[in-house]
C-alpha cells in the first residue's frame, strides 16, 4: 500500500493551521535535536502570521488524508535589494512519517515557487550529519557554510573569573533575568 500526503499552499494562517505547524516544528527538532528547545507555539504563530520585514512569505502544509498535518514548508522571499535574487526554505516532516516522500513533495511545491518567482538561489539550513543534511545533499544542495552554536545559560554562568581578570569588583546578583528571542 502506498503512502500518500496532499500538499496546499496556506494563503491565510488560521491559529489551528499554526498549531499544527508548531506540533511538525516541534516533533521535528525533539529528534533531530535532542535537548534543544523547541520554539513555543506563540512564537511560531507570530513568525507565521508577522509580515517580514525583508521579504515576503509563502507556506504549505502537508496533509494525510484524514488532514493530519505530518509536514510543512516555509518559503522567505527577501526582497532587499541585492538579496532578492535568493529564497529561504523551512521545511519539517514529522519523524515518524520521514522517508515516504513528503519532504520531497514539500521541496518539489517549494522548488517550483522559486522557479515562479524567478529566484536563482535557495538556501535552507540542516543539522550537519543529520536526517535534513542527508536529505539535502541527496537533492543536489550544496554545503556553503558551517555553523557551530554555543548555547551559555546565563542563570548558571560563573562569571567571577571573568570580573577577576578585568578588574571588577564582586558582587551579588539581585535579580533573575530570562533572555527570549523571537523571530
Amino acid at each position: 500500500m502506498s503512502y500518500k500526503s496532499h500538499v496546499a499552499p496556506v494563503s491565510w494562517m488560521s491559529a489551528e493551521q499554526a498549531a499544527a505547524w508548531h506540533a511538525v516544528v516541534a516533533a521535528s527538532i525533539e529528534h533531530d535535536l535532542p535537548g534543544e528547545s523547541a520554539p513555543t507555539p506563540e512564537q511560531v504563530h507570530a513568525r507565521l502570521t508577522t509580515a517580514a520585514p525583508d521579504g515576503r512569505r509563502l507556506f504549505w502544509l502537508a496533509a494525510e488524508d484524514d488532514g493530519a498535518v505530518v509536514g510543512v514548508a516555509g518559503l522567505r522571499l527577501f526582497t532587499e535589494q541585492g538579496r532578492d535574487h535568493l529564497a529561504e526554505l523551512e521545511l519539517h516532516v514529522r519523524p515518524d512519517r520521514r522517508r515516504r516522500g513528503v519532504g520531497s513533495h514539500l521541496l518539489t511545491t517549494a522548488i517550483f515557487a522559486v522557479q515562479v518567482e524567478r529566484r536563482r538561489g535557495l538556501l535552507t539550513s540542516a543539522v550537519a550529519d543529520g536526517p535534513g543534511d542527508a536529505f539535502c545533499a541527496a537533492r543536489g544542495f550544496l554545503r556553503r557554510l558551517t555553523l557551530s552554536h554555543v548555547l551559555l545559560d546565563v542563570a548558571r554562568a560563573d562569571d567571577s573569573a571573568v570580573n577577576r581578570r578585568l578588574g571588577f569588583l564582586p558582587y551579588r546578583r539581585t535579580h533573575e533575568y530570562r533572555l527570549d528571542v523571537t523571530p
